[in-house]
């Protein structure tokens, strides 16, 4: 799409045909272009963009105008960096993530440099695409693939992936604790699956309760849970299931549990099993 636009832009320059150019950037309801001169200012918009401008940022673009201007400091700041990013010569893809009257939206940035025939980079330009509902149905898979069903917390393999990434962040510490409940078998036997089911949620939500928001808290199967903890240090982490535990004694079955806590740092060259098989 963008090469096409490009060529007809050529095409218009180099023989007067605005028409077939015109009509495909003022077509099109998903696609918004503008360009940005060396100076920041805009030098092309087509309707559709101006359309959105007006409709998520409360301002019209208009040809001339520098946008940062009528955009908040972070989206300033942001839109900056990848303005300059690409009048180094780099063309590249961004994603933005916009909340804007109570809805999320996601747009992906096709920036690249303008090259005027001699080769000189004289501008950027960007193609904004809508893929919200793409992103929508992306995120509702992996709903399905990393979330447990009866809690509505993550699963084991989500957080090997996030252990994974912690590892690859070089974070401090990386801390994994793994708890179960005390005599859940038999609670479940005496009491009947439903009630066991919500035991395991109330457990879930006091463990996500207690936790920093940071916290990646997991069912990993039965009445084993796992809560894996970065920047986290030992003495905290036990203080924190702690908390948990004294919760838990004073519910209606007065429950206790079960928990083991490892610590390490990044450089470890352990991997998840590791840790849990210490924790």
């Amino acid at each position: 799409c963008f090469s096409v636009i490009f060529i007809f832009y050529l095409f218009r320059s180099r023989n007067g045909n605005f028409l077939i150019a015109d009509f495909i950037l003022e077509s099109s309801e998903m696609l918004s272009l503008f360009a940005v001169d060396l100076n920041y200012r805009f030098i092309a918009l087509n309707q559709h963009d101006i359309d959105v401008m007006e409709e998520f940022f409360g301002f019209t673009p208009r040809i001339g105008e520098v946008p940062f201007t009528f955009l908040g400091e972070e989206e300033a700041v942001k839109l900056k960096e990848n303005i300059d990013k690409a009048l180094e010569g780099v063309t590249f893809t961004s994603l933005d993530i916009i909340d804007k009257k109570g809805e999320t939206l996601y747009w992906q940035n096709n920036f690249s440099p303008i090259y005027n025939n001699r080769r000189k980079i004289i501008g950027v330009s960007c193609i904004v695409l809508d893929i919200t509902e793409q992103k929508k149905n992306e995120l509702a898979n992996q709903k399905l693939i990393y979330q447990d069903s009866l809690t509505t917390l993550f699963n084991r393999r989500y957080l090997e992936l996030v252990f994974e990434e912690i590892q690859n962040r070089k974070e401090d510490n990386i801390t994994l604790i793994i708890a179960d409940l005390d005599d859940f078998k038999e609670i479940n036997d005496r009491y009947g699956h439903h009630e066991g089911d919500q035991l395991l949620i109330e457990f879930g939500n006091c463990l996500t309760k207690h936790m920093p928001a940071s916290a990646v808290v997991a069912r990993l199967g039965g009445d084993e849970f796992a809560i894996l903890l970065s920047g986290v240090p030992y003495p905290t982490a036990k203080m924190l299931i702690t908390l948990v535990k004294n919760e838990m004694k004073k519910g209606a079955h007065k429950l206790s549990i079960s928990y083991g806590v490892y610590s390490n740092i990044y450089n470890s060259n352990l991997e998840f099993l590791d840790f849990y098989k210490k924790a």
